[in-house]
C-alpha cells in the first residue's frame, strides 16, 4: 500500500533532475562542410548551456568537410563575442553517433548510421544564402529551444 501511494505521488510530481551519475547530454551539430552552421550552433550551444549551469556540451561535424573553418562564421562569432570552438572541420564518424545523445543536421542529409540511431533531427529552415546574421539568428532560436528541453 505504501509503495503504491509513493509511486502515485512520484508520478504526479513529474520528471526529476538527472542523477549525479547520469551522463551529461552530448550534442553533435552537423552541416554540409562542418565549417559554418555546425560551428555557430556549437559555439552558441556551449555558451548558453554553461550560462544555465548545464553539463551538456556540443561539437561540430560535417558530411563533406572542407579544409578550414568558414572565415565568415569565425568573424561573425568573434564579433558576437563568442569563443571559437576548438577543432577543424571533421566528418561525422560512427564514434560521434555512438557518443551523442542528440544529433542535429543543419541543412544537410545525415549518413544512414546517424539517421537510424534514433537521435537525429533536422533544422532545415536555417538560411545559407542570406549572410551570417540570418543564419545565426535561426540557429540561436533552435539552440534556445533545445536548451529549454534539456533543463
Amino acid at each position: 500500500m505504501i509503495t503504491t501511494v509513493l509511486t502515485a505521488i512520484l508520478a504526479l510530481a513529474g520528471p526529476t533532475q538527472p542523477s549525479a551519475g547520469a551522463a551529461a547530454p552530448h550534442v553533435v551539430f552537423v552541416c554540409e562542410h562542418g565549417a559554418a552552421k555546425s560551428l555557430v550552433a556549437t559555439a552558441y550551444f556551449n555558451k548558453m548551456a554553461a550560462e544555465r549551469g548545464l553539463a551538456a556540451r556540443a561539437t561540430f561535424r560535417g558530411v563533406d568537410p572542407q579544409d578550414a573553418l568558414s572565415v565568415r562564421a569565425v568573424a561573425g562569432l568573434k564579433e558576437d563575442g563568442l569563443t571559437i570552438p576548438d577543432g577543424r572541420p571533421t566528418a561525422i564518424a560512427a564514434s560521434d553517433v555512438t557518443a551523442a545523445t542528440h544529433i542535429f543536421a543543419i541543412g544537410c542529409a545525415l549518413p544512414a548510421s546517424a539517421t537510424k540511431s534514433g537521435k537525429a533531427s533536422s533544422w532545415d529552415d536555417v538560411p545559407d544564402d542570406q549572410g551570417y546574421g540570418p543564419m545565426r539568428d535561426a540557429i540561436v532560436r533552435h539552440v534556445r529551444a533545445l536548451i529549454d528541453t534539456l533543463r
